[in-house]
C-alpha cells in the first residue's frame, strides 16, 4: 500500500506520512475511525471508446473513425473530521457495455463514465465533492469530406480545494478525399497533478483518394499524451503509436512496411520490432501495446502506474490463422490504447481483437475496430470498458 500512496502523493516529497488510508472502489458510507485531518481524493469513471464495426468481406471497404473516451474528473480536499462522523461515497463506473452477439454490426459512440461523489452525511463539516465521468468516444462514418471527429471529453470536477478536468480521447482529423481509411485513437488520463493529457491524435493531411490506410494511437499517461500519428504521403500504410507514461508522452508515427506485414510495436529506443517486444517507456510507467497477430493468444501485461496503453494496428486479408490483435492495457489512471484491425476473412472461435481498457481510477478506454460481418461468438471481441472511479482517504 505504501507504494500506491507514494504514487498518489508524488513520491519523495517531504509530506507527512499518512497514519491511516482507505481506498474505496464501491459506493458505501464512510465512518471516520478517528479524529484528525483527512485528505479526500475522488475520480470519476472514464468514458468508453467508440465502436467501429468493420462488417465488409473486402478489407478496403472497412473504413471510418472511432475515438477514445475521456478520463474522469479529479477532486481533492483536506479538512478536519471527528471520530464517528459519516460521509456518503458514491463511486462512478467506467463506461462499458456488453454487446449482444446479434448486435455487433453497427458502429456507435462509447458510453459515458459515471460520476463519483463524496458528500457529508452526518458531520459538522459540509463537504460536497464531485468528480464527473468522462465522455464516450465519438464515431464518424467513412466520408470524402474534410472532417474532424473529437475524442471523448474529460470529466469536470467541483467541491474540492483542487478540481481538475480529465484528459480527452484522441481526435481524428482528415482533409478531403480520405474515405478509404480506418482509424481509432486512445483514451485520456486522469489529471492527477493538474495537467491534462489526451490520447494520441490522428491527422490525415494529404488527399489520398485511392489509398487505403489504417492506424491507431496510444492512450495518455498521467504525465504525457499518447503518441500522435500523421499520414502525409500516398500509398497504403499502417501506423500506430505508444501510450504516454507518468513522465512523458508516447512515441509517435511507428509504421509498418506494408499492410500485409505482421506489425509489432517496439517502444524501447532502438529495439527491433519482434513478437517478444514489451513496450517499456520508463521506470515510472509502462506502455504495453502494439499489434500481435498470431494464432495463439499473447501474454497480456498491464502498464505501470500512470502509463497509457499502446495502440494496435493489424490487417488480415486471406490468412485466418493470424487471429489476435491486442491494444495496450492502461495502468492506474491512464488511458487505454486504440485498436484497428481489418480483415477479409472470418475469425475462428478462438480469435480475439481487443481495444485497451482504461486504468483503475478513471482512464478512458481506446476505440475499437474489428471485422464482425459473420462473427458468432462474443468471446471473439472485446469492446473495452473504461476505468472505474475511485475514492482515496488519507489521514494526514
Amino acid at each position: 500500500m505504501s507504494n500506491f500512496t507514494d504514487f498518489i502523493s508524488g513520491g519523495g516529497d517531504a509530506a507527512p506520512i499518512p497514519t491511516a488510508q482507505f481506498v474505496i472502489g464501491e459506493s458505501k458510507t464512510f465512518t471516520a475511525p478517528m479524529t484528525g485531518r483527512i485528505k479526500v481524493i475522488i475520480t470519476g469513471g472514464g468514458g468508453q471508446g467508440a465502436f467501429l464495426a468493420n462488417q465488409n468481406a473486402t478489407p478496403n471497404a472497412n473504413a471510418g473513425s472511432g475515438t477514445g473516451g475521456g478520463a474522469g474528473g479529479y477532486s481533492e480536499k483536506t479538512f478536519a473530521v471527528t471520530a464517528g462522523e459519516t460521509f456518503t461515497v458514491t463511486v462512478g463506473a467506467g463506461g462499458s457495455s456488453a454487446l449482444a452477439v446479434n448486435d455487433i454490426n453497427s458502429s456507435r459512440v462509447g458510453n459515458d463514465g459515471s460520476n463519483t461523489t463524496f458528500v457529508t452525511d452526518s458531520a459538522a463539516v459540509s463537504v460536497n465533492m464531485a468528480a464527473n465521468g468522462g465522455g464516450g468516444g465519438q464515431y464518424g462514418a467513412a466520408t470524402s469530406s474534410a472532417i474532424t471527429v473529437a475524442g471523448g471529453t474529460g470529466g469536470t470536477a467541483s467541491g474540492g480545494d483542487f478540481n481538475y478536468t480529465g484528459g480527452a480521447g484522441g481526435s481524428i482529423t482528415r482533409v478531403a478525399n480520405n474515405a478509404n481509411s480506418a482509424m481509432t485513437t486512445g483514451g485520456g488520463a486522469v489529471a492527477l497533478y493538474g495537467t491534462t493529457y489526451r490520447g494520441g491524435n490522428v491527422t490525415l493531411s494529404t488527399a489520398n483518394a485511392s489509398s487505403y490506410m489504417i492506424g491507431s494511437t496510444g492512450g495518455a499517461g498521467v504525465g504525457g499524451n499518447g503518441g500522435d500519428i500523421t499520414f502525409s504521403g500516398t500509398g497504403s500504410n499502417a501506423r500506430f503509436s505508444g501510450g504516454g507514461s507518468a513522465s512523458r508522452s508516447g512515441s509517435s508515427g511507428e509504421s509498418g512496411s506494408s499492410l500485409t506485414t505482421t506489425i509489432i510495436q517496439g517502444e524501447v529506443p532502438g529495439a527491433p520490432m519482434t513478437s517478444a517486444t514489451i513496450s517499456v517507456i520508463d521506470a515510472q510507467g509502462f506502455a504495453y501495446g502494439g499489434s500481435y497477430n498470431y494464432n495463439a493468444s499473447p501474454a497480456i501485461s498491464t502498464s505501470g502506474f500512470g502509463g497509457g496503453g499502446g495502440g494496435a494496428t493489424g490487417y488480415n486479408q486471406t490468412n485466418s490463422q493470424y487471429l489476435y490483435s491486442y491494444a495496450g492495457t492502461a495502468g492506474g489512471f491512464g488511458g487505454g490504447g486504440g485498436c484497428t484491425y481489418v480483415s477479409g476473412v472470418d475469425y475462428l472461435a478462438t480469435g480475439q481483437v481487443r481495444a485497451g481498457p482504461g486504468g483503475v481510477g478513471g482512464g478512458g478506454s481506446g476505440a475499437y475496430s474489428g471485422p464482425f460481418h459473420t462473427m458468432t461468438s462474443a468471446t471473439n471481441r472485446s469492446w473495452a470498458a473504461a476505468g472505474d472511479g475511485l475514492c482515496i482517504i488519507m489521514y494526514i
